[in-house]
């Protein structure tokens, strides 16, 4: 695992694989005021995505994006949904 400074910031979200389980985020401070700031920042520009970038675990540099909606279908496909098929 590749190591980083402790000032980087750090953050995991980890999905929900089925309905009714918690999505969870873990992060150190830094992480979480990155996250903030894009929420902060969606919404006070609700027609531009937002996003942060940060490190995971493996100090890997990924982007969270961060997208103000205002209908449930903006939220489809909820990622643990199994797509039907027709039989």
């Amino acid at each position: 695992m590749s190591q980083l400074p402790k000032e980087y910031p750090f953050i995991h979200i980890y999905a929900q694989h089925k309905a009714r389980q918690p999505a969870i985020i873990k992060a150190n401070t830094e992480g979480l005021c990155l996250l903030l700031n894009a929420i902060v920042t969606a919404l006070a520009y609700p027609q531009n995505n937002s996003t942060a970038e940060i490190f995971c675990g493996d100090a890997e540099c990924y982007q969270v994006l961060v997208q103000h909606i205002s209908t449930h279908e903006e939220l489809a496909p909820l990622p643990y949904q199994k797509k039907h098929e027709p039989e």
